[in-house]
This record gives structure tokens, C-alpha cells and sequence, in this order.
């Protein structure tokens, strides 16, 4: 925006040097080719041919680290439909006067509202305790063939060692967000060069009145008016809150701040699920988001994803938003929707705090599928299981990933059994009957898009 200064009392305008105006581009323009794949040459053709059996040595560590592409799914969460107050609208509906009976109705609708919201909250909440006692957890379909459901998914030997390109398969959305290598260095610097690049006679003295002109949207004049304060239609506004930004902070990015329910949410036992509209304030911004959570584990470049926000444990939350620098104080509060009426007596109160953690458009967050097996049969380390997939076709499908029991044990697919999915397994233990047999499958995880955080001048 194009502003200029001037002292009460001075004599003439200044304006702002030509240097210090950082540009208005808010979003990168995406490559449409980025995602383009050429034709491959003669060498990765040969490269790209399976190796035939005991070759697979060869392999490079980012090949081997792949256990399998497998298998992926679209989560499909079902509302339910409120059907409580449906015959309390009926009955009401039967006076004379007709006004009493609109007011009827209306008051029906808004109990069969109230009744949706807290079912669905009550679903909500047995859904989080059920993740918090089994966490992952997922049944295979009997329907549909895993390797068809799960197709998104793949198994990693190590979620610890195993490589994992950030810049791998990523969404459109990130062809808009500007991508930092490192940004507490770049913060750094910039803070370092304002304070010697900024003359003294371009600052305002403490304690005076300065006059701003700024060139902003016609909704903005709708909403304050000309000079601000009051509206279009005279009713006065809400305060007018200018802040200046550093260096980069003008651009979007992929922010992580740490999360933690607060006090008043845990005694109102909200429940905070990934993607879930959000209203946060992180700093002087404030702005509706759909975040996604994900472990704190500050040792490793991967990080699961956490369903809910559990209580009593912190998260990290990642959300599309211009940048920021560090210390960036968050709270985060619910907008109007099922999830206020379902407790409303959070509204207006902070359902959850944090701090910024970084701004790192690379930080890798991977969606956990735990498919789960019981040995029917054990002889030593050798165990036969069923029902961790329902098909033979699907067995030899997931033959290379390892697979573990919650006891510790650590095994490998040996072959199919029969044909209702049964199959034959060897782990470096011996088994017990009662052991629960696990395989694991990781995607990468993004946040939702949650439309536009600026507005642009016409």
C-alpha cells in the first residue's frame, strides 16, 4: 500500500523511501509444469527394471527405504442427521394462530439443530477416546480390496531412518506458498539489516500523531469507511488496528505453532478434530484456518499425525498463513457452527494456546494406518493370521512390508494361506496366542486450503 507520514504540527509530508516498501506479492505463482514427468531416457529406463531375485542389494538407500507403494483412502466421515425434534415440531405446529405456530416451528428447528450438534459431539468424543486407547486403528474392508482402499499408503521400514523427499508429490496448494530454506536465520538477518538500513529521520518520535493514507479494497470502505471508524450506513465500527511487518512477513507460507487445549476446554471436554474450522489469533492476525496436528517429536524430520488434540497434551498445528516471526504468541478460539452449540460456554473464550514453532514448508507430517491381524495358529516363531485382509491377492500384494505385534515382535509375510486371507508369518520371537499382529502404512498429510487471507485493491 502507498502511505505517507505526516508530523502534527510539521510542515510536510514524508514519505517512505522507495527501499523499505516490500512488494505485494502475498502468494508465489505456481508452475503449471512443475509436476510435469518427461519422457525417460534410455539409462532410467534401464534403471527403472525390476532386479532380478537376490540383486535387490543394489538398491539405493532412498529405494530400499521404501518397503512398498501401497495403499490409500479417502476418508469418508458420515453427519448424522438430527431427526429429535421432528415430532416436537409436528405437535407444535398444530395451532390456530399462525404466528404462534411459525414461532413453533422455529423453536423446533433450532432443538433439532441443538439435538444434531450434541450427537454428533457425542460421536465426536467416543471417536477420541477410542483413538486415544487404539491409537491408528483401522478395520480392513471386507468389500473392497485393500490394496484398492489403501492405494494412497506405503511402508517404510523405519519411520525413524527411512527417507522421505520433502518435495515429493506435493498438492497444488503449495505452488502458491513460499518456500524458506531456513527461516530462523533469514529472520536474523533481516531484523539485523532493518536496524542498520533504517535512518533515524525516517521514524516517528515516541509520543506523536501521525496521518496515514493507504489505497485499500471497496469492501474495506464498507466496512470503515473513508477516514475509518464508521461505516457505509453510519453505525459505527470496530477499531481500526495498524501494524507495520518485517522483512518476508507479507508472504504465505506453511506455519506450525504449538497447541494445547486450555483449562476452560478440558473442563468442557471439547473436542478438537484435524481439519476442524478454527478461528486463531497469532499476534496481531486474526484469521479462520483448518489445521492439522501432529506429534511434538523436535528429533526427528518426521512427524504423525495426531487425529484430536487429546487432553493434557501439546501439538503442533499446521495451517496456511502469511509468515511470521518468532516469539509469535496463538490462541485459538471456535467459530459459530455445531461445534459452539454443542458447548456453548466457550464462546468467546480461548479453547486452545500455543506459540509459533517454525515456518518450514518441508516439515514432513505422515498419516499412520495400523492394520491389525490375530494368530490363530503358533508354533514357536512361527505364527498363522487372519483377518488383517480378506483376500489372497492382498496378502501378496503387502508381502514386502515388515510387520510387528504389540508385544515387540518383529516379522515378514511368509506366504497365503487358502483363500479367505489367511497367511503364514515368521517373527524373530517366539509368538503367543493372545499377541496382536500390526502392519503399518504411512501418507503424507497437508492442511486444508481455507480461502484467501488478503484482499487486493481495485
Amino acid at each position: 500500500t502507498d502511505s505517507r507520514r505526516r508530523r502534527a504540527g510539521g510542515g510536510g509530508e514524508r514519505l517512505l523511501s522507495a527501499r523499505r516498501v516490500m512488494d505485494r506479492e502475498y502468494e508465489a505463482e505456481p508452475d503449471s509444469l512443475a509436476g510435469e514427468q518427461t519422457w525417460p531416457t534410455e539409462a532410467e529406463l534401464a534403471a527403472a527394471r525390476p532386479a532380478p531375485p537376490g540383486a535387490r542389494g543394489d538398491d539405493d538407500d532412498y529405494q530400499r527405504g521404501w518397503t512398498g507403494a501401497l495403499d490409500a483412502e479417502s476418508d469418508a466421515e458420515g453427519e448424522s442427521d438430527g431427526e429429535g425434534g421432528a415430532a416436537m415440531g409436528q405437535a407444535m405446529g398444530g395451532y390456530s394462530d399462525d404466528d404462534e405456530a411459525m414461532d413453533a416451528d422455529e423453536e423446533a428447528a433450532a432443538e433439532e439443530d441443538d439435538g444434531a450438534a450434541r450427537r454428533a459431539y457425542l460421536q465426536q468424543r467416543a471417536a477420541r477416546d477410542e483413538d486415544a486407547k487404539f491409537p491408528d486403528e483401522v478395520d480392513t474392508p471386507v468389500d473392497v480390496a485393500a490394496r484398492v482402499r489403501f492405494a494412497r499408503y506405503r511402508g517404510l521400514a523405519s519411520l525413524k531412518s527411512s527417507p522421505w523427499h520433502p518435495r515429493e508429490n506435493l498438492p497444488p496448494e503449495y505452488g502458491r506458498v513460499f518456500h524458506f530454506e531456513h527461516w530462523p536465520t533469514l529472520q536474523r538477518q533481516a531484523l539485523k539489516e532493518q536496524a542498520v538500513d533504517e535512518p533515524p529521520e525516517g521514524r516517528a518520535p515516541a509520543g506523536s500523531y501521525v496521518r496515514l493514507q493507504l489505497r485499500v479494497p471497496r469492501r474495506f470502505v464498507e466496512l470503515y469507511g473513508a477516514e475509518g471508524g464508521v461505516g457505509q450506513a453510519g453505525e459505527a465500527a470496530a477499531p481500526l488496528v495498524l501494524s507495520s511487518l518485517n522483512t518476508h512477513e507479507n508472504r504465505l507460507a506453511v506455519l506450525h505453532f504449538t497447541l494445547s487445549l486450555t483449562a476452560a476446554a478440558e473442563a468442557a471436554e471439547l473436542v478438537l478434530r484435524g481439519k476442524a474450522p478454527l478461528v486463531l489469533q497469532a499476534g496481531f492476525r486474526r484469521y479462520a484456518a483448518r489445521p492439522i496436528f501432529s506429534e511434538d517429536n523436535r528429533r526427528s524430520t518426521k512427524h504423525k499425525l495426531e487425529r484430536f488434540v487429546q487432553p493434557g497434551r501439546q501439538v503442533v498445528a499446521t495451517v496456511y498463513a502469511p509468515a511470521m516471526y518468532a516469539p509469535c504468541p496463538l490462541l485459538a478460539f471456535l467459530p459459530d457452527g455445531e461445534a459452539l452449540r454443542a458447548t456453548p460456554q466457550l464462546a468467546g473464550l480461548p479453547v486452545a494456546s500455543g506459540a509459533l514453532l517454525s515456518v518450514d514448508a518441508d516439515r514432513i507430517i505422515l498419516k499412520r494406518i495400523l492394520l491389525t491381524g490375530a494368530p490363530f495358529r503358533c508354533h514357536k516363531k512361527k505364527a498363522s493370521v487372519r483377518w488383517m485382509f480378506f483376500s489372497p491377492d492382498d496378502v501378496r500384494w503387502f508381502k514386502p512390508v515388515e510387520l510387528h505385534t504389540k508385544f515387540g515382535r518383529k516379522g515378514h509375510i511368509r506366504s497365503s494361506l487358502g483363500t479367505h486371507g489367511y497367511m503364514k508369518c515368521y517373527f524373530d520371537g517366539t509368538m503367543q496366542q493372545h499377541d496382536t499382529v500390526c502392519m503399518s502404512l504411512y501418507k503424507r498429510a497437508f492442511p486444508k486450503w481455507s480461502g484467501p487471507f488478503s484482499y487486493e485493491c481495485e
